[in-house]
């Protein structure tokens, strides 16, 4: 009777005006639904889980996958449950023989052509056309095919693509056309060449990719994965003459945890399952894998904001270059680069905390420590796989070196503790290393979309006003919309600040001009920031993404200071090595630059 009852819940759109609601019948138990409502939506939160490879939420369906099929009274047809819309009277069979005969034929000859390599793909066990077969009793081969004669394509420092286990469900596609506004793929060739790629022939890395990897977030196979790079930290641990130190980011903090099945941190959950800082237990991992020394890239998110704060009052008070963008994403600041090169001189010359936190262990870090600085290793633990691309531009390498020499994914450093044997939930917390290990509240919410521009905000107010601003201050920012703009009053300087979320976003603001009508623009690649990067966790619904969010806000709050100045740690680099925000030295440490990219040239030559 409770599952009755359940089902029987009135189901709610996000529409802005309700739609008219109907009784449709699923099963035999009557389910009310909005009128013209997405059948699959509506089966799915009615506790009808009915399959798909190819659906992507809140897009309209495409039914490439066939999955979704479903019978209706009257109709002798299957229906693709994602391209049906609710009606009145409407009479739905979700698992009848027919029905589930379909899917085992669909499973059954998408395995047909997919390579038999599941124990070594990198994605088993986290792929979703092997939990269907596993789901759906598929244990044999009903058909054989000859597999597709496509090469893989590792071009890419963030990506890799293997056309031979794309099932051509057009996910990743639509994601970088329809949420990104990127559009560097789609469906090229035919028949059995038919693969997604780049236009004209060109590899990843010369295309238009940004390396954001919501594709491989959407990727329901292991055709599109990060770039794995966990034996080369492996060999790095093994060798003696290597002092190898970590950096972890805020995102992956509040999304770890999610790698071995909860929300709960250092054990508890926070209220309305927010989680908890999951970094003390990761420092004892990574120790326990063999890391020399643990840091926290918060740390480096304040000295960015120290630095960037200043560049944004000194083109304020010069009139010159605004409005200023911020420079923490590297997906952002490739698409700039590659899809609007006019306007790279928007760009704020800082690096990203990454970047930043990098450098200072490559050229500080081993004179405080006493070590040779061409021994120290760093592998950085982000929630991005185009961190990885970052980490290879020639901008952020000293002596011909990387700076970040590893990045790995939040998936990454799941996938090596495994191999490890180590479960951090079962760890006492450890405190990042000193002396680079401290933060304030600014640094945390970086991992949010808004948190840069608020951490940047609370920081020149301090500077104009010389106050401390009160806490709730600029949390306008802060939303999920992906166009967000507040006005500022700092004394008598006033600043317009937009904060963007996805690229679709940004193209919009850039093609309409509108970015001229703000003095400071924070663009996140990801919808949502880093919390939904492109190496987090995947299968995260938007309430799990807000969670994670919260979870940084959270942080923000228990942080005895909220400004980036007042980091002692902070205070203490600036006066023993760095001078002042700004100066000579911060400028060949903390500092890059970018260089305009002409695409049609660059397709070209590809």
């Amino acid at each position: 009777m409770q599952n009755e009852l359940k089902r029987n819940a009135t189901l709610q759109t996000q529409a802005e005006s309700p739609a008219e609601m109907v009784t449709i019948r699923v099963n035999g138990l009557p389910i009310q639904a909005p009128q013209g409502a997405n059948l699959l939506e509506v089966l799915q939160a009615s506790g009808f889980p009915v399959p798909s490879l190819c659906y992507l939420k809140g897009m309209p369906g495409i039914g490439a996958c066939r999955l979704c099929l479903v019978e209706l009274a009257g109709d002798h047809r299957l229906h693709a449950a994602c391209s049906t819309q609710v009606r009145e009277g409407m009479e739905v069979s979700t698992h009848s023989p027919r029905v589930m005969e379909a899917r085992r034929t669909v499973l059954q000859l998408l395995l047909a052509g997919h390579p038999n390599d599941c124990l070594f793909c990198q994605r088993s066990g986290d792929c979703d056309l092997q939990t269907l077969a596993v789901q759906y009793g598929v244990r044999h081969r009903d058909y054989e095919t000859v597999l597709r004669p496509l090469p893989p394509d590792r071009s890419s420092p963030a990506l890799a693509y293997d056309p031979q286990k794309c099932i051509l469900c057009q996910r990743c596609v639509r994601v970088c056309s329809e949420v990104q506004a990127v559009e560097a793929i789609g469906l090229v060739r035919r028949g059995m060449r038919m693969q997604v790629a780049p236009p004209l022939g060109v590899d990843w890395a010369t295309s238009g990719c940004v390396s954001c990897g919501q594709c491989s977030l959407a990727c329901p196979t292991g055709a599109l994965t990060e770039k794995d790079d966990v034996s080369r930290v492996w060999e790095a641990l093994q060798d003696p003459d290597r002092v190898v130190v970590a950096q972890i980011a805020p995102a992956v903090r509040v999304s770890a945890a999610e790698l071995w099945g909860g929300p709960a941190t250092n054990g508890t959950p926070g209220p309305n399952g927010v989680p908890g800082d999951f970094s003390g237990q990761l420092v004892s991992a990574l120790k326990a894998m063999g890391f020399h020394a643990v840091f926290d890239t918060q740390f480096a998110a304040d000295l960015t904001i120290m630095e960037e704060s200043r560049e944004l009052l000194q083109r304020l008070q010069r009139g010159e270059r605004l409005p200023l963008f911020t420079s923490c994403c590297p997906a952002w600041v490739r698409f700039l680069e590659r899809h609007f090169p006019d306007q790279v001189p928007h760009l704020s010359s800082c690096r990203s905390p990454q970047g930043m936190l990098s450098s200072v262990l490559r050229h500080i870090y081993p004179q405080v420590a006493g070590l040779d600085p061409e021994q120290v290793t760093v592998v950085s633990i982000m929630p991005c796989t185009a961190k990885k691309d970052e980490a290879s531009r020639p901008e952020l390498s000293s002596d011909g070196r990387p700076e970040t020499e590893i990045v790995l994914t939040t998936r990454e450093l799941g996938r090596m503790l495994r191999q490890a044997g180590i479960d951090p939930r079962a760890l006492p917390p450890q405190p990042f290393d000193d002396p680079l290990g401290e933060s304030t509240g600014a640094a945390a919410i970086f991992g949010a979309s808004g948190g840069v521009a608020e951490a940047a905000l609370r920081e020149a107010y301090s500077v104009v006003t010389g106050q401390i601003p009160p806490r709730p201050a600029f949390e306008a920012v802060r939303g999920w919309d992906d166009l967000r703009s507040v006005e500022i009053e700092m004394g008598n300087v006033t600043v317009r600040c937009a904060v963007v979320s996805g690229l679709k976003g940004a193209r919009r603001l850039l093609e309409t001009g509108a970015y001229r009508n703000y003095h400071f623009i924070e663009v996140m690649a990801c919808p949502g920031g880093c919390v939904d990067g492109g190496g987090q966790p995947r299968h995260a619904p938007l309430a799990r993404i807000q969670r994670r969010a919260a979870g940084l806000h959270a942080i923000d709050d228990e942080k005895p200071h909220y400004v980036s100045h007042q980091n002692p740690a902070i205070q203490r680099i600036y006066q023993e090595f760095l001078g002042e925000p700004g100066s000579a030295v911060a400028h060949r440490l903390l500092h890059t630059t970018y260089a305009p990219v002409d695409l049609d040239q660059l397709l070209a030559q590809g």
